[in-house]
């Protein structure tokens, strides 16, 4: 009778695993959802889970892999298919899977399509994409931030989710995540740095012990955290990680008790880790009552000391990424900055530590302090800022090639002066650079209220904000710090006198020559506004020989505003575009974001970067329409303009494209001011331009200028000999490349044994028989009318699997966790063996 139920069991399980494929295709990679609230309206999700690991042991480790393009993104005949995940939710049992990390890889081991015992998680390229434990809810990725996955460049082909079993299992599991991805560009991408400790020994009965780990954060450019999450034993009473900058001020990224959910939480404040900083990460562990050490080890009986950093940066940074595991403790020097009570534990939170033990009565989680909160949706979400669009890598290297770079990071010579993003550059009569650099602050969503006021007014940027260099890159001088917030713009006038705008402050500054204070201010203080006396986020500046000057009042009014010598109102023009039915363009005259200003005094012109219609709108001295120059090589954006009078008057433009839209080239432009023709394309050399913000031109020694946001550099073009001897010629080329300046200061397949053929297996088959059939009639008609044989058939590598459980409960939620005492990970091994040699592969 046992061999009946046995082979009972072995043909429902085949067949409820086809019909699983049939009826809940749609669970398994589902685009019709029906709640899309916050996340992009073409997301899919994906069932990604394991695919019936059967652990029989204690602390056994099981991975199970996924091909990118045509499993989760669904496309078979694209291996170069891209997404991005934007949420996970996990479809597990507390009681079953006691962690889950999901892992992506550049190739899988050999068995990568099936289930494997892990050591080894990836073939190569092994990065961690998300971690799950402890009941913690669904993590939904701030808006325009996404993981990604796919493509040329991502180096993740491929997932594997690997699942730590504290207890062997009576069958066969199926737990998993569900990956929400959109097809769609993020401006931001996510990932995950993380901080551990291994080789560390934590002693008998001990109140307090502490075990830390420490580095440099040496990218080449920076992060922001925007989660954190902490990770260790039952030992583990708090976890703390901070940032420390190069003065010795720290910055507490997160604090929190690892016996609560293990959950990704909100960091409070927004601000960057740096190229430079210091990134240090304290455990905390009380072993009273326990008489043995502690290892830091692979078992239950072992411990571990992990803080997970969850970040994003510019997408246009993706490649120059560094390495995301700082292991053990390198920089010690670091702790004598972190503050006295790191070690002290948070105040209980009932809440919190009912559902790490299964006695939750729902999804969220609420604290009574301030350290630890969510509700599945991490922080307020970073909008997609207009001043960090999506930026497409191209290789057009005609026309003016790359002179020199300016590695606008740390300036040798003027020691404590940090360069940031660099939001205007200018140009005076003697050919000197100025240019004008936001220090570490960032304008992101956190940055404004909805009314457009700048939240962080008592936090000037700290170091000179302005800097001017000769041609040859030498630093002449540089002053402004304490004084500005959000540098934008930046003139020189033909008396050299130097002009600036601050979105922050909504003002206009005149800084006369050889002076480093404003002798005229416009706007007030902190207070945006649309009238004669007040802008919202002017963007640039142009003045013309007799004094009268324009502003472009850009992010919030669309309107070019005329004032006199003297600071007083004129005129104003412009409104915002709306898209009129029938007409391709939007009406001339009205702007979205108009963004930069070229004055063209000897043609009595002034042309307007329209950034967001991506075209250049040309009008009189008097704000009458001449002309608008659009063409589709332009793209979505177009960022900055800026005039030549040489060559019969030449405009010299960059781009840039928006999140959202469809993205060309970043490039820059040369244009005949006169017609409105391309004269050249240009960029950088086997490169491209990543995110150019402005652009200006030496007229004198033939040099034109892109400064970036992100990367921080500002770059240097040589105009060729052929383009300033001859006025009326198209070729724009040359070779040369030099350096202006240095540097710059300022993380089993189940087996069943076969026994023979007895007469009890052939009664118990006939018997079965009928059903059988039965329900393979009824199965071979839904596969058909399904379209299994086109869509499910490829069960060989890329079958979904089926969990008896979740066919017969709808539950796919968090249940009750195990009160069993010991709750423990492992973190990774060198190989495939069950050595105690530790790497990246397991780090729960």
């Amino acid at each position: 009778m046992a061999d009946v139920q046995r082979c009972i069991l072995v043909v429902a399980i085949v067949l409820c695993e086809i019909l699983y494929c049939v009826l809940s295709e749609d669970s398994v990679r589902n685009c019709n959802i029906a709640d899309k609230t916050g996340l992009p309206d073409d997301v899919c999700t994906y069932e990604l889970r394991m695919k019936g690991a059967h652990p029989t042991e204690n602390d056994q480790y099981f991975c199970s892999g996924y091909d990118v393009s045509s499993d989760i993104l669904g496309e078979d005949n694209n291996p170069f298919a891209e997404g991005y995940i934007v949420k996970y939710e996990a479809l597990a049992d507390a009681n079953t899977a006691h962690h889950i990390l999901v892992f992506g890889c550049e190739s899988l081991r050999s068995e990568g399509n099936n289930i494997w015992k892990c050591g080894q998680v990836c073939g190569h390229g092994e990065q961690i994409v998300f971690a799950w434990a402890k009941n913690a809810p669904p993590l939904t990725l701030p808006n325009g931030v996404g993981q990604h996955i796919g493509g040329r460049t991502t180096k993740i082909n491929h997932i594997v989710i690997q699942i730590h079993y504290v207890n062997p299992l009576p069958a066969p599991d199926f737990s998993g995540i569900r990956l929400y991805t959109t097809r769609r560009r993020q401006p931001y991408i996510s990932g995950i740095y993380l901080l551990l400790s291994y080789g560390v020994t934590i002693p008998a009965n001990t109140p307090k012990f502490h075990v830390d780990s420490s580095c440099v954060f040496n990218w080449a450019d920076s992060i922001v955290p925007f989660g954190y999450r902490t990770h260790a034993h039952t030992l583990g009473s708090v976890i703390s990680g901070y940032k420390v900058n190069r003065g010795g001020e720290s910055t507490l990224i997160g604090k929190g008790n690892p016996q609560w959910p293990q959950a990704f939480y909100p960091v409070k404040e927004r601000f960057e880790i740096r190229p430079g900083d210091l990134l240090a990460a304290r455990c905390t562990y009380n072993s009273t009552g326990r008489f043995r050490e502690t290892e830091i080890g692979s078992t239950s009986n072992d411990e571990m000391c992990n803080f997970y950093i969850m970040y994003y940066m510019n997408s246009t940074m993706e490649l120059r990424k560094g390495e995301d595991t700082c292991y053990r403790n390198k920089a010690p020097q670091v702790f004598q900055f972190i503050p006295a009570d790191s070690d002290e534990p948070l105040p209980s939170n009932p809440d919190l530590e009912q559902m790490a033990h299964g006695h939750h009565h729902g999804m969220g989680v609420h604290s009574h302090n301030n350290e630890a909160t969510t509700t599945g949706q991490l922080i307020d979400e970073p909008k997609v800022d207009v001043e960090k669009p999506l930026v497409d890598i191209g290789d057009n290297n005609n026309g003016l090639n790359l002179k020199s770079e300016l590695g606008l990071k740390y300036i040798s010579s003027v020691k404590n002066i940090e360069i940031g993003q660099v939001g205007g550059l200018a140009v005076s009569g003697h050919g000197d650079l100025h240019i004008f650099h936001r220090g570490s602050n960032i304008w992101d969503a956190w940055s404004f209220t909805n009314d457009n006021v700048y939240r962080n007014q008592d936090k000037p940027i700290e170091v000179d904000t302005v800097i001017v260099l000769n041609k040859n890159g030498d630093i002449l001088k540089h002053f402004g710090k304490n004084r500005f917030f959000l540098p934008h713009g930046l003139t020189v006038d033909s008396k050299d006198n130097i002009w600036l705008t601050d979105v922050g402050l909504h003002q206009v500054f005149r800084i006369p020559k050889g002076s480093v204070t404003p002798d005229m201010t416009l706007g007030t203080r902190f207070e945006p506004g649309d009238d004669k006396f007040h802008f919202c986020k002017p963007s640039d500046i142009a003045v013309m020989s007799t004094g009268e000057f324009y502003v472009s009042d850009g992010y919030c009014n669309s309107r070019i505003v005329k004032f006199d010598k003297n600071g007083y109102y004129i005129k104003q023009w412009g409104t915002s575009s709306v898209q009129q039915p029938g007409h391709l363009f939007p009406q001339p005259g009205t702007f979205n974001l108009p963004h930069s200003l070229a004055l063209a005094e000897d043609k009595q012109m002034i042309c307007v970067a329209d950034r967001e219609n991506g075209r250049i709108q040309c009008f009189d001295l008097e704000g009458n329409f001449i002309r608008q120059i659009h063409p589709k090589l332009f793209g979505a954006a177009l960022y900055a303009v800026e005039y030549c009078p040489n060559h019969g008057g030449i405009l010299f433009a960059v781009n840039g494209p928006i999140y959202g839209k469809d993205s060309v080239d970043t490039q820059g432009f040369t244009v005949d001011i006169n017609n409105g023709d391309i004269v050249s394309m240009w960029n950088i050399p086997g490169s491209t331009l990543s995110h150019p913000h402005d652009v200006t031109v030496d007229s004198t020694n033939h040099i034109v200028y892109v400064g970036e946001l992100n990367p921080r550099k500002v770059w240097k073009f040589q105009m060729s000999q052929a383009l300033y001897s001859t006025a009326n010629s198209s070729v724009v080329s040359t070779t040369q490349v030099t350096e202006v300046t240095k540097g710059v200061s300022l993380e089993t397949k189940t087996e069943v044994e076969s026994e023979g053929i007895g007469p009890s297996v052939i009664i118990g088959t006939m018997l079965v028989v009928p059903v059988v059939l039965l329900i393979i009639i009824t199965v071979t008609v839904r596969l058909y009318k399904s379209g299994y044989f086109r869509n499910c058939g490829r069960m060989s590598s890329k079958r979904s699997v089926f969990s008896l459980g979740n066919f017969l409960h709808s539950h796919r939620g968090f249940d009750r966790l195990s009160t069993e005492d010991d709750d423990h990970d492992f973190e990774n091994v060198l190989d495939d063996s069950d050595n105690e040699e530790f790497n990246i592969t397991r780090k729960a």
